[in-house]
């Protein structure tokens, strides 16, 4: 069963396990694969995973989703009105809606992992 990484550590639940799986896959399908593999590695990014994405030839509705990205694990607090509306306004509320679900969950995946959490990271 595909799903991510959290999906591991439900295993002892296939329930809850087949339900995040399902989840996750919502919130991917109803964006681009490029824009979710971007976002997914843009957060990974802020965690220091890896390195952020080069943004050179993106749209700038692109960019300011990324930079909305980067803001969600440490920042998300700080996120103004204008922001969110701004990303809203390139993806529509859907969109937004599951890009929102996106980068929660690679937030959750990459704090899975950087915390030695193997089961919770699917390493």
């Amino acid at each position: 069963m595909s799903g991510g990484p959290l999906v591991a550590a439900l295993a002892g639940n296939p329930v809850l396990a087949e339900h995040y799986a399902a989840f996750r896959a919502s919130a991917d399908a109803a964006l681009d694969p490029a824009f979710v593999a971007l976002t997914r590695q843009a957060v990974a990014a802020v965690h220091r995973m890896g390195p952020a994405p080069d943004e050179s030839g993106l749209d700038e509705g692109t960019r300011t989703c990324l930079a909305y990205a980067h803001r969600m694990p440490f920042e998300h607090t700080a996120i103004t009105d204008a922001e969110a509306a701004a990303v809203s306004a390139h993806l529509g509320e859907a969109g937004y809606v599951a890009f929102s679900v996106l980068t929660a969950l690679a937030d959750a995946e990459c704090r899975a992992e950087l915390v030695g959490l193997p089961e919770l990271a699917g390493v």
